[in-house]
């Protein structure tokens, strides 16, 4: 056994790529992995199976449709002011809660938006309470005036036709018929493009 110490590895959150320009609708990844590969990972291996699982269960009749990963996919948001307090936020976070895997973005989807968000994902309800609780700790530690929100990772394209999501269960019918040759168009849209317009 040698004598020489082994420096153990620092725990951190490394960011992805910030635009030039700090306004306007941009997406930053984070992780606790310098190669981002969860966020990488999940593109192809989460998001875009989940949008096709309800592009052909809506385009094949379904009045049922089984969420599958998209039931156990949480989103964890802090609403901030502007960039500056989403990078504040998770320095406050990686010193605060090192450890562990964490993985999520920061930015804005609407390039109308006066806020800018940091959002954690969650793949189980401990994991995603977990979070909550230490971004709102991080929230007071710094005196700030921000909300931490919990949602369903694909509410955004789930919602329209199902409804709000907490009511949803595993398999959950079509709240809303009239609207699924519109969603039917949007989804083509996003699954040709990768923009959720």
């Amino acid at each position: 056994m040698s004598n020489v110490a082994c420096k153990k590895k620092e725990w951190k959150i490394y960011l992805g790529r910030i635009p030039h320009n700090k306004t306007g609708t941009f997406w930053v990844s984070f992780e606790s992995d310098p190669r981002l590969s969860r966020n990488k990972a999940n593109i192809y291996g989460r998001c875009l199976p989940c949008i096709r699982n309800l592009y052909h269960q809506l385009a094949d009749g379904r009045t049922v449709i089984d969420l599958g990963t998209a039931f156990s996919c949480w989103k964890i948001t802090a609403m901030l002011e502007d960039l500056d307090q989403c990078l504040e936020l998770l320095s406050e976070f990686e010193n605060r809660f090192p450890g562990g895997h964490v993985y999520g973005k920061l930015g804005s989807g609407r390039a109308s938006a006066t806020t800018k968000v940091v959002v954690f994902h969650a793949d189980q309800e401990t994991e995603r309470d977990r979070l909550k609780a230490a971004l709102e700790q991080c929230i007071a530690g710094m005196a700030l005036e921000a909300e931490v929100l919990i949602s369903r990772g694909c509410a955004i394209l789930y919602e329209p036709i199902l409804g709000d999501w907490r009511g949803w269960k595993a398999s959950t019918p079509v709240r809303f018929p009239e609207r699924v040759p519109g969603h039917l168009q949007r989804l083509k849209r996003i699954m040709a493009t990768g923009k959720m317009k």
